[in-house]
C-alpha cells in the first residue's frame, strides 16, 4: 500500500475521519477532543477493530489483544472507556510538525475544530459510510471553512468559504483530492504500516463534545 495520505480512503471504506493539527503532540490532540489525559492508551488498529466489532452482549474474551488476567490493565481500559462499547474511538499519531487523528466510522473532530485549532490551525475530511464528503479549516480556534467540496460549474445552494488553497475540479472523488491537497500543499506523508502500530488512543461515549 502506497504511503502519503490517499491510502486511507482505501483502508477506511466503511467511512472515517482524517484530522491534522500543527504544533501539538499527539496526546494534545486527543487531550483537545475531550479526553483525560490519564485515559489515553496506546493501542494497535487490530486492537481498535475488535473492540469496534466486539458485539453488545459480547464478554472480555471476545478481545484478543486483552490479557484477562493483567487485572491492572483491565481496570485501566474500563476506566478509560474502551470496554464499555465507546461510541468513539480515535487514534493519534505525529509527523514533523503536525499530529494527526483516525477515527474509523465517527466525526467527533469536525466537532472539535475550535479547540483543535486554538493557537494552531487544523484540516479535517471527513466521509460517512454512505458517501458524504466533507472538508472542513479551522485557524487560531475557528472554523474558517466547512463544507461539501463540489466542482465550480456545480450548483451551490448556499455561499461557502473554501479551504484556502483547496480547489475541487471532480476529477477524482473529494476525499481522495483532498488527502492529496494535503500531501501535497502541507508535504505530510504518514506510512500505513506505522499507523497499525500501538498509538495514542482514546474512547469516546458521545460522537459529539
Amino acid at each position: 500500500m502506497e504511503n502519503g495520505l490517499r491510502w486511507i480512503a482505501d483502508a477506511y471504506d466503511g467511512g472515517y475521519t482524517f484530522t491534522l493539527c500543527e504544533g501539538i503532540t499527539p496526546q494534545e490532540l486527543l487531550v483537545r477532543m475531550g479526553a483525560e489525559p490519564s485515559h489515553v492508551h496506546e493501542l494497535t488498529d487490530h486492537a481498535v477493530a475488535e473492540l469496534h466489532f466486539r458485539p453488545e452482549d459480547g464478554h472480555l474474551s471476545d478481545l484478543g489483544f486483552l490479557d484477562r488476567e493483567d487485572e491492572d490493565l483491565v481496570a485501566r481500559l474500563e476506566e478509560a472507556g474502551f470496554l464499555s462499547h465507546p461510541q468513539v474511538i480515535v487514534r493519534a499519531g505525529a509527523v514533523p510538525g503536525w499530529a494527526y487523528a483516525i477515527e474509523s466510522f465517527s466525526s467527533r473532530a469536525t466537532n472539535c475544530l475550535v479547540p483543535l485549532s486554538r493557537g494552531t490551525r487544523a484540516y479535517t475530511m471527513f466521509r460517512s459510510g454512505a458517501g458524504m464528503q466533507q472538508v472542513g479549516y479551522a485557524r487560531a480556534g475557528e472554523v474558517v471553512a466547512y463544507y461539501e467540496p463540489r466542482a465550480s460549474g456545480q450548483e451551490h445552494t448556499t455561499p461557502e468559504a473554501e479551504v484556502p488553497g483547496f480547489t475541487y475540479t471532480a476529477d477524482e472523488l473529494p476525499d481522495i483530492a483532498f488527502l492529496r491537497f494535503l500531501e501535497q500543499e502541507l508535504g505530510i506523508c504518514i506510512a500505513w504500516e506505522e499507523t497499525l502500530t500501538p498509538l495514542p488512543t482514546a474512547a469516546f461515549t458521545q460522537a459529539h463534545p
